[in-house]
């Protein structure tokens, strides 16, 4: 229900009243990690951050953590047992590039373009054993756009899937 209550709050907030500072992304990525730490040890996953010190976005602190922290969970969640999940994150020019990647099991192209609706599951059967409301990718979604960033997401099935997130570059904190 708090997921439901979180997207319908994001989706009536005109864009230019989000919050927005400068964000360092390493020190929010090793947070969110040592957040999911037991969790990954749970499924032995390896997590592995590539993010320079430095490296800021220009967004709103708890979103960009809210966003990280469901990316994150995702690729433990779906990926494969003993697999890996990397964060990385570097600035070009007046963008800051974040990407989460597994080694999992992929996604098919069929279901790409829906990924990020409400309640759209790949698997609705298997999605329901790990729990989630089928809202998260959406409430993610609509987060990294009201920062004035973009989503995008690349998978090939049997080897991986990568979100990639562009978000403002903000100065160094």
């Amino acid at each position: 229900m708090q997921d439901l209550l979180t997207l319908s709050e994001l989706e009536a907030r005109p864009v230019d009243e989000a919050e927005r500072e400068s964000v360092d992304l390493a020190a929010l990525a090793g947070h969110v990690v040592e957040t999911v730490r037991a969790r990954a040890r749970e499924q032995e996953t390896r997590m592995t951050i590539d993010v320079s010190p430095g490296v800021c976005a220009l967004g709103d602190p708890i979103g960009i953590e809210q966003v990280i922290q469901n990316l994150v969970d995702n690729a433990i969640k779906y990926g494969k047992r003993g697999g890996e999940v990397r964060v990385h994150g570097e600035r070009t020019a007046a963008r800051v590039v974040l990407t989460v990647a597994d080694d999992g099991p992929g996604i098919a192209a069929e279901h790409l373009p829906r990924l990020f609706e409400r309640f759209y599951r790949v698997d609705a059967g298997r999605s329901r054993e790990r729990g989630g409301t089928g809202l998260g990718l959406a409430i993610v979604k609509h987060l990294v756009e009201s920062m004035g960033g973009a989503i995008q997401v690349t998978s090939d099935v049997g080897r991986g899937t990568t979100f990639r997130i562009e978000l403002p570059a903000g100065d160094p904190v």
